[in-house]
């Protein structure tokens, strides 16, 4: 599971761990392990007193998503949970709050169970209510019911509903009518005769449940096929719903499809001819045929008039309708059955793969495969002569593209002749006529589309796939293009642990060809010897060697990336360690790769903030320290060491009584200072020590008072820059901007969002989470430009990477400038 909290969909960040930890377990034990576990912390969780509804409305939904999530277990009783549902679902303030208490009790509880009068009653409420959201939600609650207690208490109010003026409670309350009365007679001859006279297009998915019923029952037997159809035709109904239900697909009904597709030919209704092609492709092909003997009439005949059409819709439902037909009953390849199109018309279909539709040339392909492979041979053999060298890139990569189509239908689900006719594709795409191998470009595209078709096959599919096209590595007489070459790369990191081929092998052919491509294409194939180097017992001296070579002549990026490569392929406990803690992907690889050194770095960082003192600390961004030009004297001689540590320390004392904050004196301590060496000669006090003395006094004494801001210094001692002005008190700030809230999500720490606002070049005034006010939370106050706008940020860490910000601010300028840092990372 690799997407972020943000985009999961997720209901809160507890679902998203559950989710999160149930997807990455090691085996389905695993998962059912974490999945009860789970139950039983939500079992112990509603069991306790006067719980909020969010916290009620979370746990109902986890535990919904265990229920449904379990494969080899039982969730076991989860009636505990019932009555929560029930009373969610008739106190809940919203609509979804509701929906979520009547889920559950439609998903989990029994049809006989005790409490469904009380969720019948609740539904009775809401049907009653004046709110059109309450009303659909009841009536949808309703469609799904399974209790036989709601159609006695809400058949009167469903009778109501069903002539609302309100489109979608009447479109509801017919499926509701339907749904609970279907095996009452009465009730449906009525909901029929009701509909018969609605004459309205919103009743069309209530009448074909009508249909549905006629259908069990079975139509009047003195009816003609086509009069069966224009009882129950709709010119909005969906034709293969209508079909399906009511008339199973028996054989015999075949020419009511043929009737229809004359029908709805003539009508130019394509959407209906589209569905009862799609009901006509569930019937063999030896029965289409002999019904098309009998009638002399062939279904590809009705759409006859699509061939000609420019319009690219109507392209694509008239080869979508030729791929539901087996090609014997409209192609000539059977004599009962002559061909339905003339050659113009054949070339005219030919013609279609050179459409810009994907799909429509994806479906032709499939259409005049099945009609004779030759076709679709000779169409790959032309495309391959077209490819020139001087073609542009995207000219180039369409045309593999749809190379690689053709590819796809001719190999079918055959892994190893799909990875014989990509070498040999390639090797006419990126051959010897096209040029030096480091100037071709990298064909984005075909690298996702050949990527896709691997991981879309099964395992062993996969496996056999990857093999064939990863032999010619180890060969190195054999020409490798740069497009190969990253899809190799990504197949090898993918799964290199896992193939029958010599990961030393592997890993020298990489090696030799190195140097042959660009420097993008060498990024990725770095990675990729980083990520085999794993599986060797010992990286060979060739393979490092030219590491090495490259990594001198190479550029910046790449040198640092071979360096990268020498150093991991060398710790090789460290390497899998990493590979453990990543998905197998090159992406996820370069990611996990990428944060390990960044950790790595953090943690040896030499400056480390004390924990002495949890006081609040303060940055300043730009640090307003004086300029070497603002100074009124000459720069101080540097201190010189002294003997006779009285004599310093009673001048230093006296020093320090001249600047220290209410001239109080006091013994400057002894402990970490330098040590003096012993000398008879005494040296006066210079300018610079009196200086450092009066800045270790001043530090000594504001580490056991209130911490005063220094702004600015022009001298040692006249210090006119200091701003004296009292701190701003956070919750003050906070509490005054109420008008001006923002929140979000930010994928990143509270760390890095400090470090990112410091780029501001503002004052800024950071308090500990563990400090007052908002304990739990990181504070930030930017002091903005304006002389008294402020902005207040709260950070609070997630449980998983990112934290959650809310931001207030009265300026407009600093709040958007802020939210625009925070929405970038």
């Amino acid at each position: 599971m690799d997407v972020p909290f943000t985009s999961s969909g997720a209901m809160s960040r507890a679902h998203y761990s559950l989710v999160r930890r149930v997807e990455t377990a090691a085996s389905i034990q695993a998962a059912d392990g974490v999945i009860l576990d789970e139950i039983n912390t939500i079992r112990s969780t509603l069991q306790q007193p006067y719980l909020p509804i969010r916290v009620c409305k979370e746990s109902l939904v986890l535990l919904l998503y265990c229920a449904m999530a379990l494969n080899t277990s039982s969730p076991g009783d989860l009636s505990f949970a019932f009555h929560h549902a029930v009373n969610l679902a008739e106190l809940g303030e919203t609509i979804p709050d509701k929906r979520i208490g009547y889920t559950f009790c439609t998903q989990l509880m029994p049809p006989n169970h005790e409490l469904h009068l009380m969720l019948v009653n609740t539904l009775r409420k809401d049907l009653e209510s004046t709110s059109i959201g309450r009303i659909c939600l009841a009536l949808e609650v309703l469609i799904q019911i399974r209790s036989e207690d709601a159609a006695p208490a809400v058949q009167a109010r469903l009778q109501f509903f069903l002539r609302d003026k309100n489109e979608l409670v009447r479109r509801r309350a017919y499926l509701a009518y339907y749904s609970l009365f279907h095996q009452d007679p009465d009730c449906v001859k009525r909901l029929e005769e009701l509909l018969t006279h609605a004459g309205d297009p919103s009743v069309t998915p209530s009448n074909l449940m009508v249909a549905t019923s006629i259908g069990v029952h079975g139509p009047s037997p003195e009816l003609s096929f086509t009069q069966r159809w224009a009882r129950y035709r709709h010119p909005l109904a969906p034709l293969s719903f209508v079909i399906e239900q009511v008339f199973s697909l028996d054989p015999r009904n075949i020419p009511l499809i043929f009737d229809i597709i004359k029908d709805k030919a003539r009508a130019k209704f394509n959407k209906a001819i589209l569905d009862a092609f799609s009901l006509l492709s569930t019937v063999p092909s030896n029965v289409i045929s002999e019904y098309q003997a009998k009638l002399s009439y062939s279904p590809a005949a009705g759409i006859r008039h699509l061939i000609k059409s420019s319009d690219t819709n109507e392209q694509y439902i008239f080869v979508s309708c030729l791929s539901f037909l087996h090609p014997s009953t409209w192609a000539g390849s059977r004599p009962e059955n002559p061909a339905v199109f003339d050659e113009r018309e054949v070339q005219e279909i030919i013609e279609l793969l050179n459409s810009q539709d994907n799909l429509i040339r994806k479906i032709t392909l499939k259409v005049l495969y099945s009609v004779n492979p030759s076709i679709v041979a000779t169409y790959y053999s032309q495309l391959t002569r077209s490819i020139r060298t001087d073609l542009s890139v995207v000219a180039k990569g369409d045309c593999v593209l749809r190379l690689l189509d053709a590819v796809e239908i001719q190999c079918q689900e055959d892994s190893e002749q799909y990875a014989r006719l990509l070498r040999e594709l390639f090797a006419i795409v990126e051959g010897d006529v096209q040029g030096r191998i480091g100037t071709l470009p990298v064909l984005e595209g075909c690298v996702d589309r050949v990527l896709n078709r691997v991981r879309n096959a099964d395992m062993i599919s996969r496996i056999a796939l990857v093999t064939g096209l990863i032999v010619p590595l180890t060969e190195l007489d054999v020409r490798i293009g740069p497009t190969l070459m990253v899809i190799l790369s990504a197949l090898v990191c993918e799964y290199c642990g896992k193939l029958p081929i010599s990961p030393v092998e592997i890993l020298r052919g990489m090696a030799q060809r190195l140097v042959l491509f660009s420097p993008s294409v060498q990024d990725a194939c770095l990675l990729s010897m980083l990520r085999l180097s794993a599986e060797c017992s010992e990286v060979p001296e060739e393979v490092t060697q030219t590491v090495q070579e490259l990594s001198q002549s190479a550029g910046r990026y790449i040198r640092a990336r071979c360096e990268q490569f020498s150093r991991f392929s060398r710790q090789r406990h460290i390497l899998t360690d990493i590979i453990s803690q990543a998905p197998s992907s090159l992406p996820d690889f370069l990611s996990t790769l990428t944060n390990y050194q960044q950790g790595s770095i953090s943690r040896s960082s030499p400056h480390h903030r004390s924990c002495d003192s949890p006081r609040p600390f303060q940055t300043h961004s730009p640090l307003s320290v004086a300029s070497p030009n603002k100074l009124r004297y000459e720069a101080y001689a540097t201190p010189q060491l002294v003997t006779g540590r009285q004599n310093l320390t009673s001048q230093r004392l006296g020093a320090a009584s001249l600047c220290s904050p209410g001239n109080i004196v006091k013994e400057l301590p002894r402990t970490g200072s330098t040590t003096v060496p012993s000398a008879k000669s005494e040296s006066p006090v210079t300018a610079g020590e009196l200086t450092l003395a009066a800045a270790e006094r001043w530090l000594e004494s504001s580490a056991h008072t209130s911490r005063v801001s220094l702004i600015a210094l022009d001298s040692p001692f006249i210090a006119d820059h200091v701003d004296t002005r009292p701190e701003p008190n956070f919750e003050e700030r906070w509490n005054s901007m109420q008008n001006s809230n923002l929140r979000g999500w930010c994928e990143a720490s509270t760390d890095t969002i400090v470090g990112v606002l410091q780029t501001l070049q503002l004052y800024m005034r950071v308090i500990a989470a563990d400090q007052p006010p908002f304990e739990g939370e990181v504070k930030v106050l930017v002091h903005g430009t304006p002389a008294d706008e402020y902005a207040a940020l709260r950070l609070r860490d997630g449980n998983e990477e990112g934290c959650l910000w809310r931001l207030r601010c009265d300026d407009l300028a600093l709040r958007m400038t802020i939210k625009r840092l925070l929405e970038r990372m």
